[in-house]
């Protein structure tokens, strides 16, 4: 009640206040919400804020590319996004709340866009490159970093462009992709294939600088492998599937790269404590279950594609009890994690 004994306007609320409670909710469709209420609560409430966000796990078929579909782990529910400026468009991946999209025109036209904002910014055309994936630092918006072959698939490339850059930097690298897992981490490349060393390359002066011997051979029929870095640490998962192809009967092991004396070498580690594991088949990250209400650590959250159903599904394994289960969402035979952001800038 007010002062006066009449209902508290929720205009009246301070401004360090309304930010304050902004800064607990960790999903974008939330902080929308507030912003929404009246122009105070806008005003207390930036779009740009640092306070943690989770992120979506985003989907579309490649014939539909003028609606995307997002999953909210917060609010567990599916939502879509009309995006009819990218009809006829190939999706490669994600950097910093942006999708970089491909028009399939002659020749291929890029752009940076954010389904939430509209914002399109062109990209130039990597003309080194046959096929490429992202591998940009999911929260780093200003910097796209992608890894690529040739069309004969006989060299290996990493382009770096910021938005609104005329031209890509391209450097050639002296590792092959094919089949591999890959990791930009600040400035090095990091690139494993199953059952050989791990590559550790500089991709300025363009050379490999160490080779990690590799860990032991799995056994049992195996899936993708990711790699990603977390508090510092590089981890190496590898998914173990079942004769049975059982969704409930998915487990994973996972190593740590550690540095012994001169030498690295993939050590096996039991959990992962408070953090939580992305993982997607081109880029994976982590992050802590503490910064976030309502999830809990030691879980990895994946993709598998279901052959029954022709869709990829998002999964949860927990890692203390062994267990997997199929999260309830729609997902399109192309899917990927975003960090969504409001910037009308980039």
């Amino acid at each position: 009640m007010a002062a006066g004994g009449g209902p508290r306007q929720w205009s009246s609320l301070p401004s360090d206040l309304i930010h304050l409670i902004s800064t607990k909710l960790h999903d974008l469709s939330d902080r929308v919400r507030i912003r929404a209420v009246c122009k105070i609560w806008k005003s207390s409430v930036s779009i740009s804020d640092p306070s943690p966000c989770l992120p979506w796990f985003v989907s579309c078929d490649r014939d539909n590319t003028d609606e995307i579909v997002y999953y909210s782990l917060s609010a567990k529910k599916t939502c879509k996004i009309h995006c009819p400026q990218q009809r006829n468009s190939c999706f490669r991946g994600t950097a910093g709340g942006f999708i970089l999209s491909c028009q399939d025109s002659s020749p291929r036209s890029f752009s940076l866009f954010n389904p939430l904002t509209g914002l399109e910014i062109s990209v130039p055309n990597p003309k080194e490159f046959g096929e490429f994936f992202v591998v940009s630092n999911p929260f780093q918006k200003d910097l796209v970093v992608i890894f690529g072959d040739t069309q004969d698939w006989d060299e290996t490339f990493v382009g770096l462009i910021r938005p609104g850059d005329e031209a890509w930097v391209i450097g050639k690298l002296d590792m092959m992709l094919y089949e591999r897992v890959c990791l930009w981490y600040d400035g090095m490349c990091y690139i494993n294939e199953y059952g050989t060393p791990t590559s550790i390359g500089d991709a300025t002066t363009r050379s490999v600088l160490s080779t990690v011997p590799p860990p032991p051979r799995e056994t049992g029929p195996l899936s993708p492998r990711y790699m990603l870095k977390t508090c510092g640490e590089i981890l190496l998962i590898f998914t173990h599937i079942s004769c049975t192809y059982k969704f409930e009967e998915i487990y994973f092991t996972i190593y740590q790269l550690n540095k012994v004396g001169e030498n690295y070498q993939w050590i096996k580690v039991r959990g992962i404590g408070d953090r939580m594991l992305f993982l997607d088949y081109i880029r994976s990250f982590a992050l802590r279950a503490s910064d976030f209400s309502g999830l809990r650590g030691n879980c990895i959250y994946f993709q598998k594609f279901d052959y029954g159903r022709l869709r990829m599904l998002l999964c949860r394994h927990d890692l203390e009890t062994g267990t997997t289960e199929v999260l309830p969402n729609f997902s399109g035979d192309w899917s990927t994690w975003m960090i969504p952001n409001l910037s009308e800038s980039n």
